[in-house]
């Protein structure tokens, strides 16, 4: 992966100055390399990591008549057969695959070209010849892409603190700011930086040099309509897993393609652990693999039993990170500060960790289990859903099962106690989704910690109604099935601005490691989308059915029978010692802290005041709401003006 920064500007005399210092700032996404272009209208920087052509693949890249300028960020996983297709027409002048965007771009155009990408990438591609500038990132959202206007210049960049290295003040967008006290997440078109936007997952800028945006989406998570069909019977289940499988096999195989050593993040799950497996099918020698330990914490949170076996069956080096609270609280700054984002667990310092690792292990590029919940539907919420659906009787005993069984994210995935105000939403769709039911009761006890003008300012919208309006929910997923509308919804803001942002491109980057992730091929996201719900979530309770089944050639027992446990580290509101708490205490009612004129005194230290002595399930319920206070504390301290 690397870094990637585009100006559009009459003042190049200073952008100039501008562009080597933001550079500078996302210089760990690129160490290998660094370059810059520029004509008498935009100018363009790289920071490369190098992973596919190692010696010959610098960039910025210009078609052979001067016409075209790159700048790529990710991979383009079918480069090669593209490259044949294409080569009787182009002259190729890099090993790198970031150059078949140019022939792409010629031959088909700018939304043509779209079509033919596959992969995890973002970029910046400039057509002097039509005076325009276009850029685009990946369906889902893997790698980041922000931009700045204000009439004058336009300024695109892989990180915010990039383009407030060309003179961009950094102070808070209020309105992301008060959605993610609400709701956790900001919107997907915002970041937390005022005047700073994102490029939506599967959207496209498309600028000219007099000035004009445009925003293009190029593609769409698409559902079926929701009609009455009965199960599939035993061939078709069969036949539904053995595509699943080869798209998956696929999927993986293209990922390990890099002329530097691979290896894979693992944890107790069925997701990384089928990655870790099918690599080693594949791969010659022994696949490394990564995991965090938690030697303080209960099996709830420990996963190594799981993840000793897998790699025992694979033939796997694995290799273990033990984080401690003190770890998780002494590098949140350092994570935040890198991943230009909130947290709700601390699961991101265990990312940044992991990265760290992995780094100084050797390697640069890493195969992840993440999207799989998102592709088949695996979360517990998403059960949840299903469960309306059922006769009222059979709807309470699954409910009553499900919250016994997943005590560790009651309250933050699945609601438990008083909420926001959901009934705008709820007529909008038709029914509530579980988890923004579990992020607006999160909201409702950060509402009760703000200070009066915050509290009124969040007052005046209706968040959850707002950020599905943007959307057109209402319109596109009309007709879906529940727990596919709750699947749109969370993949547009918890996997885009969270899981992929904050704690996958976010803690990678800081570490200079490219994350590949299989289950976010969009083909084999395409093929999952038109499954069957009961290929998904097999008679109500066993979810990721068709994985299970596709991967069991590759996974331990254990794992193939065990239910959805969501990465999280363990509590710091349940494990915390006297000098953690200490800490938060001091940290949370400081001047510093108030003087961002969010939170009242009063009642956060009641709040940290009372966590003692809460119940296990109480602190868990309050981990998000802490976590929340501390990133927001870290956020304003770090890169903030």
């Amino acid at each position: 992966m690397c870094g990637i920064i585009g100006v559009v500007s009459r003042g190049w005399s200073d952008q100039r100055v501008n562009l080597t210092a933001a550079l500078d700032t996302i210089a760990l996404r690129g160490p290998d390399d660094c370059g810059t272009w520029q004509d008498e209208h935009v100018a363009l920087g790289h920071r490369r990591l190098s992973v596919i052509g190692v010696s010959h693949g610098h960039q910025p890249i210009s078609s052979p008549d001067g016409k075209i300028t790159i700048v790529v960020n990710g991979e383009f996983y079918n480069h090669k057969s593209i490259k044949q297709e294409l080569s009787s027409t182009y002259c190729f002048q890099t090993a790198s695959d970031s150059e078949l965007l140019i022939p792409l771009y010629q031959q088909y155009g700018y939304l043509g070209m779209m079509q033919h990408l596959r992969g995890e990438f973002a970029f910046i591609l400039y057509d002097k010849s039509k005076g325009l500038v276009l850029a685009g990132r990946d369906r889902f959202g893997i790698k980041p892409l922000c931009w700045y206007s204000d009439g004058n210049q336009l300024i695109i960049a892989s990180k915010a603190k990039a383009i407030h290295a060309c003179g961009i003040k950094a102070e808070w967008d209020e309105y992301s700011m008060m959605q993610a006290l609400s709701i956790q997440y900001q919107p997907t078109d915002r970041t937390f930086f005022k005047g700073i936007r994102q490029v939506e997952p599967g959207h496209l800028l498309v600028a000219s040099t007099d000035g004009e945006v445009k925003d293009i989406a190029y593609w769409d998570i698409r559902y079926p309509i929701c009609h009455e069909a009965p199960a599939p019977t035993e061939a078709q289940a069969r036949r539904y897993v053995e595509e699943f499988q080869a798209q998956l096999l696929e999927a993986v195989r293209l990922r390990l393609e890099s002329d530097v050593p691979v290896c894979c993040h693992l944890s107790g799950g069925l997701d990384s652990s089928s990655v870790a497996g099918i690599m080693s099918h594949y791969m010659k020698e022994p696949v490394h693999c990564f995991s965090i330990v938690f030697p303080q914490a209960d099996a709830a949170y420990d996963e190594d039993t799981y993840a000793t076996e897998t790699a025992d069956k694979c033939g796997a080096i694995l290799h273990r990170i033990k984080v401690s609270q003190q770890d998780i609280l002494r590098h949140l700054p350092e994570a935040v500060f890198h991943s230009e984002g909130l947290a709700v667990n601390g699961h991101l310092s265990c990312k940044y960790l992991l990265n760290q690792t992995i780094r100084k292990a050797g390697f640069k590029v890493a195969l992840t289990g993440e999207g799989a919940d998102e592709c088949l539907a695996g979360y517990p919420h998403l059960r949840k859903d299903l469960f309306a659906l059922l006769p009222p009787e059979r709807k309470e005993a699954l409910t009553r099962m499900l919250y016994h069984t997943n005590l560790s994210i009651t309250g933050t995935e699945i609601a438990m106690g008083e909420t926001l105000d959901c009934s705008r939403l709820e007529r909008q769709l038709g029914f509530l989704p579980s988890f923004l039911a579990a992020k607006a009761g999160i909201g409702y006890k950060i509402y009760r910690l703000l200070n009066e003008d915050m509290l009124q300012h969040c007052m005046e919208h209706d968040f959850l109604y707002e950020t599905t309006a943007h959307h057109h929910a209402d319109e596109r997923l009309r007709s879906v099935h529940p727990v596919n509308q709750s699947l749109y919804l969370w993949n547009k803001h918890a996997l885009c601005n969270y899981i992929l942002a904050t704690l996958g491109d976010g803690c990678e980057m800081a570490a200079s490691v490219e994350g590949r992730l299989p289950f976010l091929d969009h083909h084999l996201f395409e093929y999952a989308a038109r499954l069957p719900m009961a290929m998904k979530i097999k008679d109500h309770v066993n979810e990721k059915y068709i994985l299970k089944e596709a991967a069991r050639p590759y996974i331990t027992e254990r794992v193939y029978r065990r239910q959805k446990h969501p990465f999280q580290a363990p509590p710091l509101t349940r494990y915390f010692t006297q000098r953690e708490f200490a800490q938060i205490h001091d940290e949370l009612t400081s001047d510093d802290f108030m003087r961002m004129g969010v939170f009242d005194r009063g009642a956060v230290d009641r709040l940290l005041t009372s966590l003692p002595s809460m119940s296990l399930v109480e602190k868990t319920i309050y981990e998000p709401v802490v976590m929340l206070m501390l990133t927001m504390y870290y956020m304003n301290q770090r890169l903030m003006n």
